[in-house]
């Protein structure tokens, strides 16, 4: 499969090369590489939905990798908190109750973006001017205030292995996130090392691993590209989507 994949991945760059639009040439690609039909009839079927809550890109690359979230290339949107880090869970939840109102004040560039009054950081977005930031952001704010309101199902994940996260903090994003959904279903579904005690409610589910991020790339041993990579990364994708599909198997058709 490896040699396979790799065969495929050289002859979409031959076919694609003489794209100009470095944007375009790069879309292109992924969706020759990744899109099976297949997978979009069952996406297509699903009647959840899952919206990553931060603290960085790991829900929305995890739930990607493990198919239980649609790739770009089938129409997914992206979220505030889908490749960003906002190291406050109570900035999130904030920003979550009062619709964002902030969000894009005080932007300031370093090594990238940042907004240091929501202790955020955007490394995905550093090459864009401030202007095509701050559209692009609106942009994704405006998709989260869309699929707030949808009838699915919705499961909002949250994984932080890297601090403690207060009972409190997460009773008050759970309640905004009620407030918001109104009599709409959803879940939080919280990513941690340590287990929050005494969290009683049925909808606010947390799955326990010892598991610490300490290699910049990541993300690539979640995607596994070529399905050849074995390690601590790929297994914790591999044990923690299967997890998450069992909870959310139930409401998959």
């Amino acid at each position: 499969m490896y040699l396979i994949l790799k065969l495929k991945k050289f002859i979409i760059k031959i076919l694609t090369c003489w794209i100009l639009s470095k944007k375009l040439r790069k879309n292109t690609r992924n969706f020759l590489f990744y899109f099976s039909l297949y997978d979009f009839f069952q996406f297509k079927k699903q009647n959840f939905k899952i919206v990553s809550l931060g603290y960085n890109c790991l829900p929305r690359v995890l739930t990607t990798a493990t198919k239980l979230k649609p790739r770009k290339i089938y129409g997914e949107k992206t979220y505030p908190f889908d490749l960003s880090i906002h190291s406050d869970i109570n900035e999130i939840t904030k920003q979550i109750k009062t619709n964002f109102e902030t969000y894009l004040e005080n932007i300031i560039k370093k090594e990238t973006w940042e907004n240091p009054t929501l202790k955020a950081k955007y490394p995905h977005d550093k090459y864009l001017t401030i202007d095509e930031f701050k559209h692009r952001y609106k942009k994704r704010i405006e998709n989260f205030n869309e699929i707030i309101n949808n009838p699915k199902i919705i499961y909002f994940i949250y994984a932080n292995y890297e601090s403690k996260i207060e009972k409190i903090e997460v009773i008050n994003l759970y309640n905004v996130l009620k407030e918001k959904r109104g009599n709409k279903p959803f879940n939080l579904i919280l990513l941690l090392n340590n287990k929050i005690e005494n969290i009683e409610n049925p909808n606010i589910i947390q799955l326990i691993s010892d598991f610490k991020i300490e290699h910049a790339n990541w993300g690539e041993y979640f995607i596994n590209e070529y399905g050849n990579k074995k390690n601590k990364y790929t297994e914790f994708c591999n044990t923690t989507g299967e997890k998450l599909s069992q909870i959310i198997k139930k409401h998959q058709f």
